[in-house]
């Protein structure tokens, strides 16, 4: 994963000294697989540019290309529940316990951060890589169940978003009906262990209860990128593939 991130860094670099030295030169857009990157045409002294970012974008599609698994059914995007969103909650569930050694009871994460789908047939690490795109990391977080219903009321507005140890129900309207964490509903006296990721839970993309998170717990070494690998080759290592369904798990009720 670092090393993807080093090499969009070099890429970039190699187009901004393009530019400095060679600032008439047309621009061209140049990319591989989702990463987009901007440099100039090859024209003059500028070849060495070109020769240089084209290595560059060469090394990326390499680290992108390996086979890390196999997807049983495509594994699409779609609210209030999808296939892709209840399986990168319950990855992300089972892999936070893991790293942290703690209980953890519910896990997190958006329907926006996920900005591809996977495919029926083998996975690469670039299908990884497109779907998880940002560097969010790993973050715990505790909170009351007074906060969590209103996390879940906020989860509500937004149509639905990515779940696991929890089910809840919502009107079409977006308001909240009810929460259960494993078979009991919520009790506002009670705390409640969260995985999501470092961005949301600074509060963001409206999911603005996690900001009153306690006994928070980053871990900045790890992205949630990593942690979906990580199980895919397990899943692989094991004779199996990939696959998710909708379950319920977000319910519309009018």
């Amino acid at each position: 994963m670092k090393k993807v991130s080093l090499l969009l860094f070099v890429l970039s670099v190699i187009v901004i000294i393009g530019a400095l030295y060679y600032p008439s030169q047309p621009q061209v857009a140049v990319s591989a697989g989702n990463i987009r990157v901007v440099a100039m045409d090859c024209d003059s002294g500028a070849v060495k540019v070109r020769e240089l970012l084209d290595y560059g974008l060469e090394k990326v599609d390499e680290i992108k290309r390996p086979v890390i698994g196999e997807a049983a059914v495509p594994l699409e995007r779609y609210q209030p529940e999808s296939p892709l969103m209840n399986f990168a909650a319950d990855a992300l569930l089972e892999m936070a316990k893991r790293q942290s050694n703690e209980e953890i009871d519910i896990a997190i994460t958006n329907k926006g951060g996920l900005r591809s789908e996977i495919q029926q047939g083998e996975i690469t690490f670039g299908d990884i890589y497109n779907v998880f795109s940002f560097e969010n990391t790993l973050a715990l977080l505790t909170l009351s169940g007074e906060e969590l219903l209103q996390l879940c009321g906020e989860i509500a507005a937004v149509g639905g978003e990515a779940v696991s140890g929890m089910r809840m129900e919502m009107t079409s309207q977006g308001e909240l009906v009810s929460v259960y964490v494993g078979d009991e509903p919520v009790d506002k006296l009670s705390e409640y262990r969260i995985a999501t990721s470092d961005y949301l839970s600074q509060g963001n993309d409206k999911l603005t209860a996690l900001a009153l998170g306690k006994n928070r717990r980053i871990y900045s070494d790890i992205t949630i990128r990593d942690l979906m690998v990580q199980y895919i080759k397990e899943l692989t290592q094991r004779g199996e593939k990939l696959s998710a369904q909708c379950d319920g798990r977000i319910r519309i009720i009018d």
